[in-house]
């Protein structure tokens, strides 16, 4: 097993609360709190460009040393706030952890490759789970878990949630027959569309003046293809 990074932020422990807590971001401090089996809630402020710079670096479930007052805790991001507008952050909740305690959480699905249907059919891939439930020893949560979905060849293909490649070390709690990912057909409203801009370069191409500069090869081509396209044409009653 790899050796995990040690990231560490430097806290302290915090008097001030409430409102008054504006005065502290104004100073370039990051309110926040700390809680967990070993310690009580400790609301503690941070440094604003290190915890920004930090958090901004770290996925979902890194594990980040907070050093408080000459002790070390071992802790999780479980909630961030921001502002509105600018999401410049405003308050951090922290989740003390031991490496050994077994820690449920969500962790994002990442899809990686390109699905062939995608390209091949025009479809449409369709994540149905963008995050899963799972269970795992605090030292051994991902940040992610990747879908595959280079194997997607056809319309109607998917991955569940046991297909999925992930550490005996982790158990995820989805139901197993959960679809992650599905190849869907290419929605009515997208086919009109395309009819309609078929139709419109048609009725350019029979403007006098593009009819003259085409060659008369080119215009029985022009010709010929909108014959096959009217004969692979399926009659009304079949349309729907």
């Amino acid at each position: 097993m790899e050796k995990m990074e040690r990231i560490v932020l430097n806290a302290s422990k915090r008097d001030v609360t409430g409102k008054k807590v504006k005065a502290l971001r104004r100073e370039g401090k990051l309110p926040a709190v700390i809680y967990g089996k070993k310690i009580n809630s400790t609301p503690i402020i941070l440094d604003y460009k290190e915890a920004r710079q930090t958090l901004s670096e770290i996925g979902a479930n890194t594990l980040i040393t907070i050093q408080l007052d000459g002790d070390e805790h071992l802790a999780l991001v479980r909630e961030t706030q921001r502002e509105i507008i600018r999401r410049n952050l405003l308050h951090v909740d922290f989740q003390a952890v031991s490496l050994d305690e077994e820690i449920s959480t969500t962790v994002p699905v990442s899809v990686v490759g390109e699905a062939p249907a995608v390209s091949e059919f025009n479809a449409l891939q369709v994540i149905e789970l963008e995050e899963l439930e799972v269970e795992a020893l605090a030292k051994h949560l991902p940040d992610r878990i990747s879908v595959d979905v280079s194997g997607l060849e056809e319309i109607g293909d998917n991955i569940l949630v046991r297909d999925l490649a992930v550490s005996e070390d982790v158990k995820i709690m989805n139901d197993l027959d959960a679809i992650v990912v599905v190849i869907a057909a290419p929605t009515t409203l997208e086919i009109e569309i395309e009819e309609e801009e078929e139709a419109e370069l048609f009725e350019e191409l029979e403007e006098p003046e593009i009819l003259e500069e085409l060659s008369e090869e080119e215009l029985a081509e022009l010709e010929e293809e909108a014959g096959e396209e009217e004969e692979e044409a399926p009659p009304d009653y079949m349309r729907g």
